[in-house]
């Protein structure tokens, strides 16, 4: 998965990874990813890790909502 992560600090948040999903396919791999976290036992990094791609892709989705682009006919 080819993907942005910034570990600085943000929101009071040091330790929190930032991740930007750039490509299609890197969507596709942070949805395993998470299902593969999901099916696991977690630590803290993990939960950490976890929560940043859940906001990553859902960045990704209101970027790319098809939906939006509908409008009623005035």
């Amino acid at each position: 998965m080819r993907v942005s992560v910034d570990h600085s600090a943000h929101c009071g948040e040091p330790d929190r990874p930032r991740i930007r999903i750039e490509t299609l396919d890197d969507y596709e791999s942070a949805t395993r990813r998470i299902a593969a976290l999901d099916a696991s036992s977690r630590g803290e990094t993990e939960e950490r890790e976890r929560a940043a791609l859940i906001e990553a892709i859902a960045v990704w989705d209101r970027r790319h909502d098809d939906a939006s682009g509908w409008r009623e006919p005035s």
